[in-house]
């Protein structure tokens, strides 16, 4: 949410400017001589603050600043010299009243405040949505939440669904909400029409209310919640959201989440592990998750059944464990997956199961390129225990569609190197190997990490088999 303004420059006005030249032979253009729209183009990347000083400049500038359609409210609006709070938050409605009673008559594109919730501004911000309303605003942005420590802040501020009247709603096309919450709205509430963009963060509601909101929001095509503690079931089934493309849910308490969206293309989610499905979603492109709590094998059985036909897929689990069998729980493949991710941190009693990961490489039949991020302790280097890959049950199929992999955080453990020669052997089209002893896992390496020459023992360890069963034409780089 950045401080700005803009103006579209519209062609109904437009002004000629003077063509008058200077003893050089240039245009000698005033900047007073440029249109009213140009003006206002160039007004709109300037603060509000900033922007309304331009009208002591000269009395044709007095309300040139008042055609900016996007307007922009924040803690920076506000005397950096006023230590009393209450005193900040009265300059801070008083600028923002003030500004807005210049745009009375005027379109208004955009509307954003950025300010700390608190109680006595209430009445002021259902005056805010007041006035967005009634200019017709296509953005309405409303972020109230403290900078840290959320709980302590007590109640949120409650969304006014009886102030949006039906034409003005029909407006709105993006909507950004933190430290907001929702209550049941009125009977005869039409819901959001044509809203394309939809931006909670630290919300408060129920289940029912937020699952009533979402539905109306029959045109949504990008939905983000953040921090929304339901403390239930996130559920969007009774009205597809049959337009939505891009969907992320990122630290809420919730049980489980289940949404129906036959187009979306990519979806994110960061929190606990819980079952997560998403029907129809056959045009799914991109997903990315980051488990906690997660036991390795039972996360990608809920997935497979959840979104079975994702074709990238990211999973990263932290505080996970591995379980000591090769199958998935499931009779299920991933049909459409061509590239994954994997990223864990290998605690120290799972060091030994680190080649039970072929269990995702069973239901991944059509897996073109696949990545394993390791993360352990230096207890992980040349660790001897495990099984061996000739205890792996034969596989119906190998994995002939694979043409590029990626290991890093390799630390000569016998899991990983035993991991790495399975897939090469049945890998019949592998173009490329990479083995990295980095951690990429993180942005950089523990200081306790061992010196190149150890780094170097145990990329040794795979140079020789690895070599021996690559295509005389794939590539491999040992790091």
């Amino acid at each position: 949410m950045g401080n700005y303004l803009t103006s579209r420059i519209t062609a109904e006005k437009h002004v000629h400017v003077k063509t008058l030249k200077n003893s050089k032979g240039r245009p000698d253009v005033k900047f007073h001589d440029l249109p009213e729209d140009v003006l206002s183009a160039i007004l709109s990347k300037l603060p509000v603050k900033e922007a309304v000083r331009t009208s002591v400049l000269s009395t044709d500038w007095r309300c040139t600043w008042t055609a900016c359609p996007r307007l922009s409210f924040g803690v920076n609006d506000v005397c950096k010299n006023v230590k009393m709070k209450h005193q900040h938050t009265q300059m801070f409605i008083d600028r923002v009243n003030a500004v807005l009673g210049k745009h009375c008559g005027r379109v208004v594109d955009q509307l954003e405040i950025k300010f700390i919730f608190e109680s006595k501004l209430v009445d002021h911000l259902n005056n805010w949505i007041r006035f967005a309303m009634s200019t017709h605003a296509k953005n309405l942005a409303f972020d109230l939440a403290p900078p840290s420590n959320l709980l302590k802040y007590g109640d949120h501020y409650r969304f006014p669904f009886e102030l949006l009247d039906n034409k003005s709603v029909s407006c709105l096309a993006c909507l950004q909400l933190s430290f907001v919450c929702f209550k049941p709205p009125p009977a005869d509430f039409i819901g959001f029409p044509n809203l394309k963009k939809l931006d909670l963060h630290a919300l408060k509601t129920t289940r029912q209310d937020l699952e009533s909101i979402l539905c109306s929001c029959i045109t949504l095509e990008w939905l983000s919640i953040v921090r929304c503690h339901l403390k239930d079931e996130m559920k969007v089934v009774l009205q597809p959201l049959s337009q939505l493309q891009y969907l992320k849910i990122m630290h809420c308490e919730v049980t489980k989440i289940e949404f129906d969206a036959a187009n979306l293309s990519t979806f994110v989610y960061d929190g606990p592990y819980i079952p997560i499905t998403l029907h129809h979603a056959t045009k799914l492109e991109n997903a990315k998750f980051w488990f906690r709590g997660a036991v390795f094998q039972r996360a990608a059985t809920s997935l497979l059944n959840g979104l079975p036909d994702v074709q990238n897929l990211t999973l990263q689990l932290g505080m996970q464990r591995l379980e000591s069998r090769w199958t998935l729980n499931s009779p299920r493949v991933f049909s459409h997956l061509r590239h994954v991710q994997i990223l864990l941190v290998i605690h120290h009693e799972d060091s030994d199961k680190i080649l039970y990961l072929v269990s995702f490489l069973r239901v991944s039949p059509f897996i073109e390129k696949l990545e394993v991020h390791f993360r352990g302790l230096y207890t992980m280097w040349f660790a001897t225990d495990g099984p061996s890959r000739q205890e792996i049950p034969p596989l119906e199929d190998k994995y002939v569609n694979l043409k590029d992999m990626r290991v890093t955080g390799f630390k000569g453990a016998r899991g990983q190197a035993e991991f790495i020669m399975h897939v090469v052997e049945n890998a019949p089209a592998i173009q490329v190997v990479t083995v990295d002893t980095a951690q990429r896992l993180t942005d950089a390496l523990d200081p306790g990490e061992p010196t190149p020459r150890v780094d170097s023992a145990a990329l040794d360890m795979v140079r020789g088999p690895l070599l021996k069963r690559l295509p005389p034409n794939a590539k491999l780089s040992l790091i």
